[in-house]
């Protein structure tokens, strides 16, 4: 039974909420399953692969939307990114492909965002839907320089159930990937350091944990392979999916307050 692990880890859009890049968004449910893992005292976290906002953004949203989340149960890509830099570098000079909220995760780690290339110890690439040519030519000089270079996310593409594909940061990830012929460290999801850095903060083993998501490839393959339990939800027919695999999943719900008869 699921009831045995001590940390419940979920995927944000998809699997609560979808809508939320196109500003139509829409619960999906969640509160009763959020309810039980509480009166049960399971710990909870919630992964989401966004990395234009910041965790006060997000938890604020979920909060409105009536997800009474405690602010260190959000664990958004931008968050994770901004720790692992600090981790690995200590407060750091970034100059940002990126929105505002990813700006301002970054400060609130301690680190500086910075306009002059010159200065930067890390590029970090972000979503930004007004990245340019001079965002694009500044990173490119930085990383050339030798700074660190850190993807918060990079996923091929975004989904909108009613728009379909939505360009994501994964473009602009791999075009200066070619351009340097540097790989770019990953912070979100599907990237183990997001499981990991969730897991140990809240001082989990693997095999305690369950990992529940609505995409196989980034969030049940990754947490599979840490020997972390998984639930694929598949309430949204999404078009974007391709032939998953089904060795990594170890149950399938149509919804998340599904979860419920599993505790």
């Amino acid at each position: 039974m699921l009831g045995d692990h001590r940390l419940f880890l979920f995927d944000v859009d998809g699997v609560f909420i979808t809508g939320v890049l196109e500003w139509e968004t829409r619960v999906l449910g969640g509160y009763r399953a959020l309810a039980k893992l509480r009166q049960m005292g399971k710990a909870i976290a919630l992964l989401g692969s966004g990395s234009n906002w910041s965790t006060w953004e997000i938890w604020s949203s979920l909060r409105r939307l009536g997800f009474l989340l405690d602010f260190d149960e959000v664990w958004v890509a931008s968050r994770v990114a901004s720790r692992h830099l600090a981790g690995v570098m200590g407060p750091s000079r970034c100059y940002v492909i990126g929105e505002e909220g990813l700006k301002r995760e970054l400060r609130r780690h301690g680190h500086k965002v910075v306009r002059d290339w010159r200065e930067a110890d890390a590029v970090v690439v972000g979503h930004d839907r007004f990245f340019s040519f001079r965002k694009m030519n500044d990173a490119l000089r930085a990383l050339n320089n030798d700074a660190y270079f850190l993807a918060v996310n990079k996923v091929r593409w975004y989904y909108s159930p009613t728009q379909g594909p939505i360009y994501s940061p994964g473009a602009i990830v791999a075009a200066l990937e070619y351009q340097t012929g540097r790989e770019a460290v990953v912070a979100g999801k599907p990237s183990l350091i997001h499981f990991t850095t969730v897991l140990s903060h809240f001082g989990v083993d693997p095999e305690d944990a369950v990992m529940i998501g609505d995409t196989v490839e980034s969030d049940l393959v990754p947490a599979k392979s840490l020997g972390m339990t998984t639930v694929l939800v598949k309430q949204l027919d999404r078009r974007d999916r391709v032939r998953q695999r089904t060795d990594v999943v170890d149950l399938t719900i149509g919804d998340v307050d599904e979860l419920i008869r599993y505790l």
